[in-house]
């Protein structure tokens, strides 16, 4: 008798489960399914309000607490240790922090510290024109390697110059955060890193000039066009390459130059520092350039502009 009684009930059990899972299953597995709704892009109001705290120091108690915890681990006689504390420390907006990482940047013999310190640099928005300045300062004192060609075979010589190019790139990257705009004798300082051998330095010097819109680097660019036309070829000699210079006597000073400058440069594709370039011509020109004779025209063609911006 229990059996029978058992019996129906477990069939309408069953059978309760059944319409159940046909009723709420596929609804649960298209719930499943469904992507994730994209964020809401941030008004003009909300970029605004997030672009001037950005702009703000932070509380000068906070960073004392990250300055005292600053001094404990820099002390470490481990350099991960060290490398960590200072990119912690970086994070922090106010001139006691941006006085430190100059301090590093300027003067350490620690190449890598000197590439955390730059990276920190390009965080102080509270003070960018006296962080700006700081880089600069770093960047003269490495200038002499603007224009260095590949490492010699031994490792050890490789290797640093790899951190070199690695603080360098830093700093340049920096320099675009804070949307510095050089004056004449910067511009000619971070002008030459454009002809640097190492992709990293190259790519983020153009990546600058597009930043800032730095038109006075258009002729620096077309040079280094003109060279490496299309990423992966190089110009062969003097004799194919047109530098834009008016008359036959300029012309001829000019191809000159460019031999003396480029006659003995490593040739190597550069696909990377090729797509830099384009990218810092369509952000100064608003122009898809794809071969240098289309950049020299148009600015045959957009003298009187040019010259506005100081070219």
């Amino acid at each position: 008798m229990r059996t029978r009684r058992r019996f129906p009930s477990l069939l309408a059990t069953l059978g309760l489960l059944c319409a159940c899972a046909g009723a709420f299953g596929p609804v649960g597995r298209a719930q499943a399914d469904e992507a994730p709704a994209a964020p809401a892009e941030p008004t003009e109001e909300e970029r605004k309000a997030a672009e001037e705290a950005a702009r703000q120091p932070h509380a000068d108690a906070d960073v004392e607490q990250a300055l005292e915890r600053y001094a404990k681990d820099e002390a470490s006689d481990q350099a991960d240790v060290r490398l960590r504390i200072l990119k912690w420390l970086g994070m922090y907006r106010h001139k006691k922090v941006l006085k430190e990482l100059r301090s590093v940047w300027t003067r350490s013999k620690d190449v890598e510290l000197q590439a955390v310190a730059a990276e920190g640099l390009g965080n102080q928005t509270a003070h960018a024109r006296d962080a700006a300045r700081a880089l600069l300062e770093g960047l003269e004192k490495y200038e002499e390697y603007a224009t260095r060609e590949e490492p010699l075979t031994e490792r050890a010589e490789e290797v640093a110059q790899v951190l070199e190019a690695r603080a360098l790139a830093n700093a340049l990257r920096a320099l675009a955060r804070l949307g510095h705009v050089t004056e004449k004798r910067e511009f000619k300082l971070v002008a030459g890193f454009v002809d640097h051998n190492h992709d990293d330095v190259c790519i983020a010097a153009l990546d600058y000039f597009g930043a800032v819109k730095e038109w006075r680097a258009l002729p620096v660019i077309l040079e280094w066009f003109n060279f490496y036309p299309d990423g992966y070829s190089w110009a062969g000699g003097s004799v194919t390459v047109d530098t834009g210079a008016a008359g036959d006597k300029d012309a001829k000073a000019a191809r000159a130059g460019w031999q003396a400058k480029y006659g003995s440069r490593a040739r190597k594709a550069r696909p990377a520092a090729h797509e830099a370039m384009r990218r810092a011509l369509k952000a100064i020109t608003g122009q898809d350039f794809t071969k240098a004779e289309e950049l020299k025209a148009w600015m045959k063609d957009n003298k009187a502009l040019l010259k506005k911006h100081g070219v």
